[in-house]
């Protein structure tokens, strides 16, 4: 039976991507590196429950992806564009580490991101 997807990948071309990241948080950021296309990640903490995780050179590498910087702006981080493929997780957890989205803010996520469409 396949997972539940516990995060969205948004491309520059604005297609929303369910993703599976791993639990095992070593295996988790090689994944997430993968998915963004890049070697090292940067992330924007939107809320105490919501990261988005980009390439750190994407400014340099990648297109402006629109629909992320709408989705930034909508929670304040107004003062840039952001560039390439993001990926939204929840926040961090005690430890730091990166935690799934739930199955409801993830829903919630892909209808919001579907009304800016």
């Amino acid at each position: 039976m396949p997972r539940t997807p516990n995060a969205l990948l948004i491309t520059p071309e604005a297609d929303i991507v369910p993703v599976n990241l791993p639990a095992d948080c070593d295996s988790r950021l090689a994944v997430m590196r993968s998915v963004i296309r890049c070697d090292r990640v940067d992330v924007v903490g939107l809320t105490s429950q919501l990261d988005m995780w980009m390439d750190d050179e994407g400014l340099y590498n990648h297109p402006v992806n629109k629909l992320a910087t709408v989705l930034a702006a909508r929670f304040g981080f107004t003062y840039q564009n952001y560039h390439g493929p993001v990926l939204l997780t929840g926040g961090a957890d005690a430890e730091g580490d990166t935690v799934p989205l739930s199955k409801d803010k993830l829903l919630a996520l892909l209808t919001s991101l579907e009304e800016e469409l």
